[in-house]
């Protein structure tokens, strides 16, 4: 049987990543993955459910919609204040990250061999990190619900505007999320 539940999805990208030298990339992957996970991801350890990496980009699955808002931003601004010249990178990176709340199935990856958390909320959530402006955190109207149904008041959610995702997946409502 197939679990189903409400969970906290978090997508980040890298604007320019891409445009990076292979030299460049290294150092970048090197010192992101090793500097997040000790910096920002070891401090939610325990809220965590699931988290992966691939190149520039972090996927991160949490019960807690405030913790997952706290970890975002912490993680922006682990960014924002890296010296990236120093660990061999040339251009300052622009981290860009979407926040979405909603039912997931919770389903074995034959592939992997672990646990993950799929379905039509994990790629809306998905579709919101490219539509995010660099070096902030969009969050879903879903998201923003949840986290002022639970009475967070360490967050809040500024009202951007309806924007639309990408790949032909419609148009969301996505606010600025900020700490208050």
């Amino acid at each position: 049987m197939i679990r189903r539940s409400i969970k906290a999805l978090l997508f980040s990208d890298v604007k320019s990543f891409s445009k990076l030298s292979e030299k460049e990339c290294i150092n970048f992957c090197r010192f992101f993955h090793a500097g997040i996970q000790r910096d920002v991801l070891a401090a939610y350890d325990e809220q965590i459910v699931l988290k992966n990496t691939w190149g520039d980009a972090l996927h991160v699955v949490m019960d807690d919609p405030a913790a997952a808002g706290e970890l975002a931003l912490d993680l922006r601004d682990w960014m924002a204040g890296s010296d990236w010249r120093a660990a061999g990178v040339s251009v300052k990176p622009e981290i860009r990250i979407g926040l979405h709340a909603g039912v997931v199935s919770h389903v074995a990856d034959p592939i992997t061999g672990k646990f993950n958390y799929i379905g039509r909320n994990t790629s809306k959530a998905a579709r919101i990190e490219p539509i995010t402006f660099e070096g902030q955190v969009f969050v879903s109207q879903a998201f923003a619900t949840l986290l002022a149904a639970k009475g967070c008041d360490r967050l809040s959610c500024e009202y951007v505007g309806v924007r639309e995702l990408p790949k032909n997946s419609g148009s969301i409502s996505v606010y600025l999320l900020k700490r208050r």
